[in-house]
């Protein structure tokens, strides 16, 4: 078997490699004789405009006369091919129009082959083809695809062994008809039909019936006795009358049919099974109309009855637990019976005829006539080179009357308008193909450190800002520290730019002092692990003591030179003291402004109980240690989604608890009313599924041990990985963009071509452009359906986009959501 496999990948591999690709020197008319040629231009179909464009895309490269045409983009037209005929120029045949190369056009091939036994016989288990039994085959097959075929067989044929040993003299022939059908993968999506050979591998199904017989005795009805020397007698060695054996040959004639001689008492066992064929070949064309095709099949059975002998059998007949199996290998000529239609022309066909005026037509009246024209349908007036082709000076591919940037750089990329594609073409390309926000319009990033309540004075990035940074984890929270962090209420997430670290944050300040006052605090809560970080352009760093240190000094410095202005501008004697008497020893970080001026708000040791106006105004809410945090649960899905989406002013936590757990929820409210009306709001946005939960000393808490009224009967499940969305489905719909964005001068040209196409919507863009979309789908099966329905007539540009509550966001957001 592994020397079959092997010569077989030799064989195609070297077939495949020894081929050469002759498409780009010789044409299919090249092989046509002159009333052949004449025949295909008398029946060549007249030019047809497909029903929508044919857009060529960014990464999609055409050859018109050996000429490459640039690809459409941003600020390029749209290509239009009318007269593209659906068939490729390898499967070109005279006087066959595409309708009837896509007719049915079935294929007979007859062939004869090798019937090859792998069952409970021979001590390998394996036979090989040189003593294999014949076989013939009929098969009729049909093309489904460009790579698939089917084919309709039937097999007929003998399988047959002899096995030979000091233990066992065993032999039978059975027949074998079968009929079935096989799946053919040809590779037609990888291999160009130029190559006269192909490999192939196939998959079916076969039923088969089989009649297996024994030879036991020779024609005179002598049985056959086995000697231990190898010889055949007519009586049993170690017989009474041995002396007297007569030596026997066998005739190999199978008289005894096996199950009626039910040797190991089967009984009458069906003998007719199933089979699953796999095989693989390769076909090579021979003509035209004929293909040699080589095929090796294993058929892999349903029963263990064909050689008569099974793990059941009896003494040391008893076989494997494998059952039979039998391969098939052939050689087959494929006949195609349809041909192609020819008409003979006329024998004056060419009576009449102006050769000489042909040779010098110039159809595109560019002064180079069309027999030496590489570039035929030049536009009237454009100058053209000595080929007919029209000049490009800057050599981008581009011709100067379609040039809208002449020069271009040497090397740069163009557009089909010869614009350079360089970064910033890009950039501007992408924000107008998806417009979701649009060139001129800023992002504003909700739920996270960098958001603050909307009565809050929102602090410029450029500012220094502190914070208590309470862990960092890479993957996910550990489900026993979640509930501590959403007990703290002005916990907050930030993402680092590798986008699988995640910063847990609490407070937001803008005096070192407070900071540290907020670390202490969560130290005496338990929380070791607190530490002070800055942040600055959306960075969050942490700082060491060192710098800490350092900051504190230069915040008294401030404060002190701050006092001693006001006290100046004031020259008041009875609201001055010391300004100089500072507590310079006062290094161990519990207050920063100790012994100033008495003008500066005082504030306790703890920043939760008594916070100064100006601290307030660092903070979103102040929460102490042991009061209850009201949070709403807005969702938790297996891939990360935008926060966004939740659109609520109340700010979003997101909250990575794995690798395929994401969860959201609002920021923490003091009261069970503040909360229960942020859901209400977010109810009515469509958010219906939206639930209030409690946290209190680092444990979530049943709502019935608040201030809530909980019915009696409600059960609450504090079970927080379950995966669940709050979104009302149907707010989510699949749309079809047909294309880019159009351009509003294209508006009139874009109306007309897509008037046919029914539940039309034109949107215009933040960027002035517009947008044509068709269809509303609530699942991305039925849009996928629609856009190939419109892809196959003719508008191949439409890709399928999402929409929540109207707004455009990914499809795997969409999907997400739907969960």
């Amino acid at each position: 078997m592994r020397s079959i496999i092997l010569c077989f990948l030799l064989i195609v591999g070297t077939s495949l490699f020894g081929q050469t690709d002759t498409s780009k020197t010789e044409s299919p008319l090249d092989k046509l004789n002159p009333d052949e040629l004449l025949q295909y231009y008398l029946n060549e179909n007249p030019p047809q405009w497909p029903k929508g464009p044919l857009f060529v895309g960014d990464t999609l490269f055409n050859e018109l006369n050996n000429g490459v045409v640039p690809t459409t983009t941003l600020n390029g037209e749209g290509l239009y091919y009318g007269s593209i005929d659906s068939r490729s120029m390898n499967d070109l045949e005279v006087g066959i129009t595409p309708k009837e190369l896509q007719a049915l056009r079935p294929k007979v091939s007859l062939g004869m082959g090798r019937l090859g036994f792998y069952g409970d016989l021979y001590e390998k288990r394996f036979q090989s083809p040189l003593v294999a039994r014949m076989g013939f085959d009929l098969n009729v097959s049909q093309r489904l695809t460009r790579y698939l075929q089917l084919n309709f067989n039937v097999l007929f044929g003998k399988l047959g062994a002899n096995e030979v040993t000091p233990n066992r003299y065993e032999n039978f022939q059975s027949e074998i008809r079968a009929g079935g059908l096989n799946l053919v993968y040809d590779f037609g999506n990888f291999i160009p039909d130029l190559y006269k050979v192909r490999p192939f591998v196939s998959l079916g199904f076969t039923g088969f019936e089989f009649l297996s017989k024994t030879d036991l005795m020779d024609g005179s009805g002598n049985v056959y006795y086995y000697w231990n020397d190898g010889s055949i007698k007519d009586k049993a060695e170690g017989s009474a009358n041995a002396m007297f054996a007569k030596d026997l040959k066998r005739d190999y004639i199978y008289e005894t049919d096996i199950r009626e001689r039910n040797a190991d008492g089967f009984g009458k066992y069906p003998e007719r099974s199933f089979a699953i064929p796999i095989g693989a070949g390769f076909v090579m064309q021979a003509g035209p109309r004929v293909d040699v095709k080589f095929n090796f099949q294993l058929f892999f059975t349903g029963t263990d009855y064909i050689d008569g002998v099974t793990k059941d059998s009896k003494g040391n007949r008893s076989g494997t637990k494998s059952r039979d199996n039998f391969s098939y290998s052939s050689v087959s000529l494929q006949y195609d019976l349809l041909a192609p239609k020819t008409i003979k022309p006329p024998k004056d066909a060419y009576k009449n005829t102006d050769w000489l005026a042909i040779d010098n037509e110039d159809s595109d009246k560019d002064g180079v006539r069309d027999w030496d024209d590489k570039c035929h349908g030049t536009p009237q007036g454009v100058k053209v080179n000595a080929f007919g082709c029209p000049e490009d000076d800057d050599n981008d591919g581009v011709p100067n009357y379609m040039d809208d940037e002449n020069p271009t750089a040497a090397g740069l990329p163009v557009n089909a308008r010869g614009v350079a594609q360089t970064d910033e073409y890009w950039a501007r390309w992408y924000a107008e193909y998806m417009d979701t926000v649009g060139l001129d319009k800023k992002i504003q990033y909700v739920g996270n450190i960098f958001d603050l309540a909307s009565n809050k004075p929102r602090l410029s990035d450029e500012k220094t800002m502190y914070t208590i940074e309470l862990g960092r984890y890479a993957n996910g929270v550990p489900a026993t520290e979640m509930a501590e962090l959403l007990s703290i209420g002005d916990i907050r997430s930030t993402t680092l730019e590798d986008g699988t670290t995640v910063i847990y944050t609490a407070g937001n300040y803008d005096k070192i002092s407070k900071a540290l006052k907020r670390k202490e605090q969560f130290e005496k809560d338990g929380k070791t692990n607190a530490k002070v970080s800055s942040l600055k352009n959306k960075k969050i760093e942490n700082l060491s003591e060192d710098e800490v240190t350092v900051l504190l000094e230069k915040e008294k410095a401030n404060d002190l030179a701050l006092n001693a202005s006001a006290g100046n501008a004031t020259k008041s004697d009875t609201t001055n003291t010391s300004s100089g008497n500072t507590n310079g020893s006062n290094t161990n970080g519990n207050s920063a402004s100790s012994g100033t001026n008495t003008t500066t708000p005082n504030t306790t040791n703890n920043p939760e109980a008594g916070a100064s106006t100006n601290e307030a105004a660092n903070d979103i809410e102040v929460f102490g240690k042991d009061d209850i945090v009201y949070r709403v649960q807005l969702g938790a899905y297996k891939n990360k989604i935008n926060p966004s989406i939740f659109n609520t002013s109340a700010g979003v936590l997101e909250l990575k608890m794995g690798e395929n757990l994401f969860r959201y929820v609002t920021r923490g409210y003091k009261t069970i009313e503040d909360a229960a009306s942020v859901r209400a709001d977010l109810v009515i946005q469509g958010y219906s599924d939206a639930f209030v939960t409690a946290y209190q000393g680092g444990k979530r808490i049943p709502l019935n041990k608040t201030k809530a009224t909980v019915d009696k009967n409600f059960k609450e499940d504090l079970d927080e990985s379950k995966i669940f969305s709050s979104v009302d489905k149907k707010l989510v719909n699949f749309k079809i963009q047909l294309g880019a964005l159009k351009k509003p001068t294209k508006e009139a040209e874009y109306n007309e071509l897509y008037k046919d196409i029914t539940n039309l919507d034109k949107q215009n863009t933040n960027t002035g452009m517009i947008r044509y979309t068709t269809g509303s789908f609530t699942n991305y099966e039925e849009a996928e359906k629609y856009r190939k329905q419109l892809e196959d007539s003719g508008f191949s540009d439409g890709f399928i986009i999402a929409t929540f509550k109207s707004e455009i966001i990914s499809i795997q957001e969409a999907l997400e959501l739907l969960k």
